[in-house]
């Protein structure tokens, strides 16, 4: 890759990073539910401009939006409730570490869905990334009730919703990405604004500006311009070398973490995550594929 597309790779591993900052000090000023619905809102606003701007037009196949509906609810609801409720009871660094076993769920979930063999070098991969979580965990999280467990199990289910969603989002293969991420967020919006009347009802938010500065970055940094940017390098660097962003991802985050909430990482923390990016490495085969080249 060129060094611009490196410095776009960094910038978009920083936004996504962010994202478990800004939730953090968005709570808790405001409701999980709040904080995806400000979140979905912001990005689809901004979303909807550039598409109107590009002189693009919407598809008017009803079943086409009922299917960005799906995608929406396991690309974009479920997991962004499940972390930002999970964050009232666990710190952002580890939230950001458990979520990067979501291309592992990927490769199991892959065996089942799409009969894909899991072959050795997969085989270890997994073994290493669930090894990881084990760590991070713990296997005494089952054995008892605790809110901290719960919330940990929760960033465990948004990273398996995550990998659901990239099995769901096969059917947009024939459609611009960028328009089908801007469908998602805009039925998203949608889906979000009676279920949290619904269930905030009535509102009462005590206002703060810090927290409603976070929940409109939220929208603006780790969604909207994510979302162009992740695409923009899909198109230039090809999606083998975007992954790349998996593994920047739970460094920027522990580092703003660290920056903004003052959190430290543990030695056990620090040992879960090093045996997930292993397990993500040995997946992605590209360092494997060096070393043998080497002999």
């Amino acid at each position: 890759m060129s060094l611009r597309q490196w410095l776009w790779l960094a910038l978009l591993a920083c936004f996504w990073g962010s994202a478990f900052v800004l939730m953090e000090l968005a709570l808790p000023t405001f409701s999980p539910l709040m904080i995806v619905l400000g979140r979905m809102g912001v990005a689809a606003v901004m979303l909807n401009l550039v598409i109107l701007r590009q002189g693009r037009r919407w598809p008017q196949q009803r079943r086409l939006w009922v299917q960005c509906a799906g995608l929406s609810i396991l690309n974009n609801l479920l997991p962004f409730g499940l972390v930002v409720w999970a964050q009232q009871h666990i710190s952002a660094s580890l939230a950001s570490i458990l979520i990067a076993a979501a291309p592992i769920f990927t490769v199991v979930l892959a065996v089942f869905i799409v009969g894909e063999r899991l072959t050795l070098t997969r085989g270890l991969g997994v073994l290493l990334g669930f090894s990881g979580v084990i760590v991070l965990i713990g296997p005494g999280v089952l054995q008892g009730f605790s809110l901290q467990g719960f919330g940990e199990l929760a960033i465990l289910g948004a990273a398996l919703s995550y990998a659901l969603a990239g099995f769901w989002g096969r059917r947009f293969k024939a459609i611009p990405a960028q328009l089908v991420s801007t469908m998602t967020v805009t039925m998203g919006a949608v889906i979000m604004v009676p279920l949290t009347l619904i269930v905030e009802w009535p509102l009462s938010v005590e206002w703060q500006w810090t927290a409603g500065l976070a929940v409109l970055a939220l929208g603006i940094f780790p969604t909207a311009l994510a979302y162009l940017i992740y695409y923009r390098l899909l198109a230039e660097a090809g999606v083998v070398k975007t992954s790349l962003v998996s593994f920047l991802v739970p460094f920027s985050a522990l580092l703003l973490s660290a920056v903004f909430l003052h959190e430290r990482l543990s030695l056990t923390a620090a040992s879960g995550m090093a045996l997930i990016l292993a397990g993500l490495a040995v997946l992605d085969g590209r360092l494997l594929g060096k070393l043998r080249l080497k002999r």
